[in-house]
């Protein structure tokens, strides 16, 4: 953590200073972010040099640390607090006013939504979690485009350094950002940024000499925003994920190097023959082009490597089946043993210990494979927690702080009295889970939680407010079907009876007179019984 007086903080000597105190945390970072994405080039691999071997603990830890951490997006909602003796209370003592209304609360809220997505929230979150745990922190600047939209985006740890000054908390003051870009000749220039709550300020540097720092007065940005419009989060003990077991790291690398080495002595052993002679001896004496003996500085004959022992040594070691003159003889291969047992003991005791101390679960293990529920994960994951609660803190903070400044933002462009306070911000986990199990749970409390509460709950990353929408609009055109088939059914019946009158009709109509008549008198007969009914219940 780089710590300055605000008062110079824009001096191009202080930056200057600041330059070179920022290049040595950016050398370390850069060695650091070489270790997560180490990887064999070609020339490596095609060599099979077995010095060369590269096991990426560093990017399997800092990718789980981070998973977990900012595997799921965060959950924003606005905090309301009804309770008229609270807000009394707090008024009283603090001198704060909440907001109550609920219209604004909704505003709020909607406000936060929009924003989030229109950032992509989600991936920002992930890549400011990857570069805090794998280089020891993470940077990000806000800004307005030229939609005056509110933005914000990561800047590179590798570039990128926050500065602070020396109050109780401390606050930070500025953020400083070093680059190397073309000029319209092709020249590599540096630049530097140094944005503070006055503006931005854009410095250039001789290279590998800060002290002739000039800053470029015509590049100054005066600041729309009140507070300051970036956020730094670094790790105070200056730790990455995995830099307390590089060294166990590189330990369990030499294991399967020299394991290696010694697989590969063996691929290439010597073999060994007892009781059997050869025919032609060893070494024999070097001829000159003339077939007379060479002689050394000392004058006594050279001896070279017999060719004729060569050949009989390649028939031996072709041939399926070899021959000893007596009982005594042995065939066998000149092997270096392997201790398989103590070997595999050691590298797990080497993964263990890298587990541990980064707090990383080892998902090999069978505890861990065994974990059939949820209960049994968090504790696999209890280690990495405790790892993390002192990130979780620094974030929530600078999130908040983010959003303050957002807020800030937007009250004064539209004279707004929304209040940053009440945010609650939820950094949630990401684990492995039970959908069924989970879903049942959730379901359970259906009576009990809202229904907004019950989807965010399920183990789905599902928007309540937009699954609420969308089941009030699947309901509302349910109704409007359920209407249209039952006007449908009605006038279905309606036109059935219409046409069983037409019918009828139609049938009186194809009658002969003989059978009309007929009928006519059966009718003439149904009215008259009718009439004497009705006469004679008078009379009664």
């Amino acid at each position: 953590m780089i710590q300055w007086n605000p008062e110079t903080l824009e001096n191009e000597n202080s930056v200057a200073q600041i330059l070179m105190l920022a290049d040595k945390e950016w050398n370390a970072r850069k060695q650091l972010y070489e270790r997560i994405r180490r990887k064999a080039d070609y020339s490596e691999l095609v060599s099979l040099d077995d010095n060369k071997i590269k096991v990426a603990f560093e990017n399997y830890i800092n990718s789980m640390v981070t998973g977990y951490f900012a595997g799921k997006a965060p959950v924003y909602d606005v905090e309301k607090i009804s309770d008229p003796t609270k807000l009394n209370i707090i008024k009283k003592l603090l001198n704060k006013v909440f907001n109550t209304d609920a219209n604004k609360d909704e505003e709020l809220k909607a406000l936060i939504d929009y924003i989030s997505k229109y950032n992509d929230d989600t991936t920002e979150f992930f890549d400011l979690t990857f570069d805090y745990f794998g280089m020891r922190g993470c940077y990000e600047v806000l800004y307005e485009n030229e939609d005056n939209e509110i933005v914000y985006t990561k800047q590179s740890a590798l570039n990128t350094i926050g500065i602070f000054d020396y109050s109780t908390p401390v606050k930070q003051i500025g953020q400083l950002r070093k680059w190397t870009e073309r000029d319209k000749n092709g020249a590599d220039i540096t630049i530097v940024e140094l944005t503070t709550i006055n503006g931005k300020r854009y410095y250039s540097p001789t290279p590998n000499d800060y002290a002739k720092l000039q800053e470029n007065k015509e590049k100054f940005e005066k600041s729309k925003w009140n507070m300051l419009p970036c956020i730094a989060i670094e790790n105070e003990m200056g730790l990455s994920s995995f830099e307390l077991v590089v060294s166990l790291i590189c330990a369990y690398e030499r294991v399967i190097q020299n394991s290696r080495n010694t697989f590969q002595y063996n691929d290439d052993a010597k073999l060994k023959i007892t009781g059997f002679t050869p025919q032609n001896e060893l070494m024999t004496t070097k001829l000159d082009k003339d077939g007379n003996p060479e002689l050394d500085e000392n004058g006594q004959p050279k001896q070279v490597v017999n060719k004729a022992r060569e050949e009989e040594d390649k028939a031996l070691l072709k041939m399926q089946v070899f021959y000893t003159p007596d009982n005594s003889g042995d065939i066998a291969w000149v092997e270096k043993s392997v201790q398989d047992t103590a070997l595999e003991n050691h590298k797990k005791t080497l993964i263990d210990l890298i587990a541990m101390i980064s707090g990383v679960p080892n998902i090999t293990d069978l505890g861990f494979t065994n974990a059939d529920n949820a209960s049994a994960l968090d504790r696999k994951f209890f280690a990495l927690e405790q790892m993390i609660t002192d990130a979780d803190k620094h974030f929530k903070q600078a999130i908040l702080r983010r959003w303050e400044t957002i807020i800030d933002r937007i009250n004064k462009r539209k004279h707004k009295s929304y209040d940053f306070r009440s945010i609650k911000i939820d950094l949630q986990r990401n684990l492995p889970t039970d959908k069924d199990t989970e879903t049942t749970r959730a379901l359970k409390l259906r009576g009990l939680l809202s229904d907004a509460s019950i989807i965010d709950m399920l183990p789905d990353d599902l928007d309540s407010n937009s699954e609420l929408e969308k089941v009030d609009k699947q309901n509302q055109e349910n109704i409007q079907k359920n209407l249209e088939q039952m006007q449908m059914l009605g006038q279905k019946e309606t036109e059935q009876d219409s046409k069983e009158n037409n019918n009828q009709n139609d049938k009186v109509t194809d009658l002969t007179d003989t059978q009309k008549a007929q009928k006519l008198t059966v009718d003439n007969k149904k009215e008259q019984t009718k009439v004497v009914n009705k006469q004679i219940n008078k009379e009664e």
